[in-house]
């Protein structure tokens, strides 16, 4: 074989092996084209994190941050992660449990997404958040009054992990 031969050779399958990944690639993303949040939702899921930047503390110059790791939130908040269950009829609710398994606190109400935005309406206050999910991950934004100052200037973000498709 040749030099020219074997150049065209090679660039033959150079091109073929291209095509190949370009159309392979297009499958893939068809495959992991984004779902609605109200497909994705459904189930139950875990607090991984909390982050809230607070802004202008208590009407005062100073701010801080308040941040929970999934490591630490035993050691910090003397609770086992949040939990949220989400069912398919648009109900939901919100557990706070203790480290020995009382449960401390359970909110319920009702859930609807539009687009990325997911509301949560219950009896005396309705919470709405920008959602980005994939991969078993949630991740939960809003501005909010995190410390009580009247001004939802406080940036909220909490990463969830589901760890159920069941909501029971």
């Amino acid at each position: 074989m040749n030099k020219i031969q074997w150049l065209a050779t090679a660039l033959s399958a150079f091109l073929f092996l291209s095509c190949q990944g370009e159309s392979s690639t297009g499958k893939e993303d068809a495959v992991t084209e984004k779902k609605p949040l109200s497909e994705v939702l459904p189930g139950a899921w875990e607090s991984v994190s909390i982050r809230v930047e607070v802004n202008t503390a208590e009407n005062t110059d100073s701010s801080y941050v308040f941040e929970v790791k999934e490591e630490e939130w035993a050691e910090r908040l003397a609770t086992r992660p949040i939990r949220l269950y989400f069912s398919p009829d648009n109900k939901y609710r919100q557990e706070f449990i203790a480290l020995n398994g009382d449960n401390l606190s359970t909110t319920k109400g009702l859930w609807n997404t539009f687009g990325d935005t997911l509301m949560l309406i219950e009896p005396n206050a309705t919470y709405q958040y920008e959602v980005s999910a994939g991969k078993g991950l949630a991740e939960f934004r809003t501005m909010m009054d995190w410390d009580g100052d009247g001004e939802d200037d406080d940036s909220y973000l909490a990463i969830h992990r589901q760890v159920s498709r069941a909501t029971e």
